[in-house]
């Protein structure tokens, strides 16, 4: 696979799809959130350890591309995104399901993209910190507060709304955060009190449980309760009701997904997916997350293309009121 100089001008990048692609020297893992939060953190893991699983060695940089919950990154990576394997973006998992939460109007389709891989299929998390005073998700869920989201297309976004229909909640979300932490910041300010999403890597993190009280874990199949918080999948009893949040948790199980262009020749995809795979499989970088306290659980991108469509032709009736839920 041959490298470039990355973020060659747009003319010059479709011209280099027909001829041959000079050897550079740098790949840029784009992160579409800002600094600090787990997208970064993974990505960064990733960067220090890439580089040498690739064919020249290139130098893998990072560069945060914030914007609507990584749906900036998204449309830039699907409408021109370098084919060469020298831009590879890291997204929203929510944004693989854009066609089943938007289908008029989807903003991304997750088919204008190729996936590499998918990072960790580990639960997310609702928290808050003690000092807002709340002490269960059964509180907060009746409460005025107030969740914090990054985007709409963001599962800030999705997971909270989608609770909040599912449970009968009364709180508000606020959108337009750059990253985790900047939602983080807004939380100790008393602005807002409740982040839902939030990765076990970020929750792991220094003294995240002295800071803060965890309320509900999200996924589709429970990891087990951190201290006492319930799996809020078993919150709901109505089999309609809990399919639909299922889907709308589904996309904890592509979480830290990696695409690239859709114009990406199908060599140089097979060869980034092996670079992830040989990657995570390295002992350095094994030891490297271990000591970072990064949790990896690596998926191939062809996997996580397959669960994509097979969600997007999920029972209609389960779609529509997945649907709802996260308006």
């Amino acid at each position: 696979m041959n490298f470039r100089k990355f973020l060659m001008p747009l003319p010059l990048a479709t011209l280099a799809l027909a001829a041959p692609v000079h050897a550079g020297d740098t790949v840029a893992l784009q992160v579409g959130y800002g600094p600090g939060g787990s997208f970064d953190i993974m990505a960064r893991l990733f960067a220090d350890h890439l580089g040498k699983h690739l064919d020249g060695n290139p130098t893998v940089i990072v560069e945060n591309v914030p914007g609507a919950g990584s749906l900036k990154l998204a449309k830039m990576i699907a409408d021109k995104g370098t084919a060469d394997g020298s831009q590879i973006g890291t997204i929203s998992g929510a944004l693989g399901l854009t066609p089943v939460f938007e289908p008029e109007n989807p903003g991304f389709d997750p088919a204008n993209v190729r996936y590499i891989a998918s990072a960790s299929r580990e639960s997310s998390y609702c928290i808050t910190p003690k000092s807002s005073g709340i002490s269960s998700l059964a509180e907060f869920v009746k409460s005025n507060g107030k969740a914090g989201a990054t985007g709409k297309t963001s599962s800030t976004y999705t997971y909270a709304a989608a609770i909040k229909s599912a449970l009968g909640g009364s709180y508000d979300i606020v959108t337009g955060f750059d990253g985790g932490n900047e939602i983080d910041l807004a939380m100790e300010r008393g602005d807002i009190q409740v982040r839902c999403g939030i990765s076990l890597t970020v929750v792991g993190q220094a003294d995240m449980l002295e800071r803060y009280v965890i309320l509900g874990e999200i996924g589709t199949v429970s990891k087990g309760p951190i201290t006492d918080e319930p799996f809020i999948l078993d919150l709901v009893t109505d089999p309609t009701e809990r399919a639909a949040l299922e889907l709308v948790f589904s996309s904890t199980q592509m979480h830290h997904p990696y695409i690239v262009s859709k114009e990406t020749p199908e060599e140089t995809v097979a060869a980034l997916r092996k670079a992830f795979s040989d990657t995570v499989a390295d002992p350095a970088f094994v030891a490297d997350a271990k000591t970072r306290g990064v949790i990896v659980e690596l998926t191939d991108g062809a996997e996580v293309e397959a669960r994509i469509e097979a969600l997007r032709n999920s029972d209609p009736a389960i779609v529509q009121r997945a649907r709802e839920m996260v308006q």
